[in-house]
């Protein structure tokens, strides 16, 4: 089944979300006051509407009660985010994501009863950050808040030798989950094939073991 994600403000980090949603094959509906934000959105989600987030009767007309998750994608003004996320959740959506602009007010929609806070220009800034100090490392997502998954390309000390001869996990405390070489990427990597110069290696493992790989 398709899963149903209602996104709340329609800003550039909502507008994305709802974007890279219905192009996974969600069914979006995408929601601001603003109606030239709305009309930007319209054709590339499942429905776009103009309603002020922060309005109960409004919001308790639009569908909400069938959505599977709800992203509540504004943080400039607390008073909306919170008002929206007692709406939702009064309505009964089983899980509420929250954009926030700071520590204090993600504990405080943490408090209201948002399933999952995040910070993106927190979480951007420490992504360039770590790219830049890293080098030739790049840091591909967050599994959580202290796992993440990186590419990085093969070391001189690695090269000719196999994922048994370095032994990853017992070495480094991270373990390698994909190599990418001339001939794309191989998701289950023959563990006795030698490494060649150019290829990268797709790593898991705890942000504290990988960063110690970028020294």
């Amino acid at each position: 089944m398709k899963k149903s994600v209602a996104v709340l403000g329609l800003g550039k980090f909502g507008s994305s979300i709802a974007r890279s949603l219905a192009k996974g094959g969600a069914e979006v509906l995408a929601v601001d006051k603003d109606e030239d934000l709305v009309r930007d959105i319209a054709d590339k989600v499942t429905c776009a509407v103009c309603v002020d987030i922060s309005d109960k009767e409004m919001m308790n007309n639009i569908g909400l009660e069938g959505m599977d998750a709800v992203v509540i994608a504004t943080a400039e003004h607390l008073d909306s985010s919170v008002m929206a996320l007692m709406i939702v959740k009064e309505i009964g959506v089983p899980y509420v994501l929250a954009k926030a602009d700071g520590t204090l007010k993600g504990e405080i929609l943490k408090r209201v009863g948002a399933d999952e806070i995040v910070y993106p220009e927190e979480e951007m800034g420490a992504r360039i950050a770590n790219n830049l100090l890293g080098g030739s490392m790049t840091d591909l997502f967050d599994l959580s808040a202290d796992t993440s998954i990186v590419k990085v390309p093969a070391r001189k000390e690695w090269i000719n030798k196999s994922l048994v001869d370095i032994n990853f996990r017992g070495k480094y405390n991270v373990n390698v989950i994909a190599i990418e070489g001339e001939g794309g990427v191989d998701g289950a990597p023959d563990p006795t094939k030698p490494i060649k110069d150019e290829e990268n290696l797709v790593l898991i493992g705890k942000k504290e073991d990988l960063v110690k790989l970028r020294k």
